[in-house]
């Protein structure tokens, strides 16, 4: 590793970092498993996947897997939490639905093209 500090000696986790702050954010709401955080905020560019996360969770409306489905990729500009929960108190359609109207963009090209361009 020529010349690059190791982890813990270089005084912790590198500026310009935005996964492991969102997976710290994810655990710190505490009902997060560590496999679940690392999940959520897989290509996470800020926190909001696990802001989005905590506030769907906290209505107890969808189950984990439903809102890693609609919280991973979200950006401050997406709050896909906000979409669902306007659209949960608005709308007669399905969970399922809500979740493929609210979910990030992102998520949505990635499901067309999962092994990447």
């Amino acid at each position: 590793m020529l010349g690059l500090p190791v982890l813990g000696q270089s005084g912790g986790i590198p500026a310009g970092a935005p996964q492991f702050s969102c997976f710290e954010a994810a655990r710190a709401g505490g009902a997060v498993t560590d496999t679940l955080a690392a999940q959520l905020c897989q290509g996470a560019r800020s926190d909001s996947p696990a802001r989005c996360f905590q506030r769907v969770q906290a209505g107890g409306f969808l189950s984990d897997p439903q809102a890693l489905q609609l919280c991973q990729y979200a950006t401050p500009e997406d709050d896909p939490a906000s979409c669902f929960l306007k659209a949960r108190t608005s709308s007669f359609a399905d969970e399922t639905q809500l979740l493929q109207l609210c979910r990030p963009p992102i998520a949505e090209m990635l499901q067309l093209c999962p092994y990447g361009p």
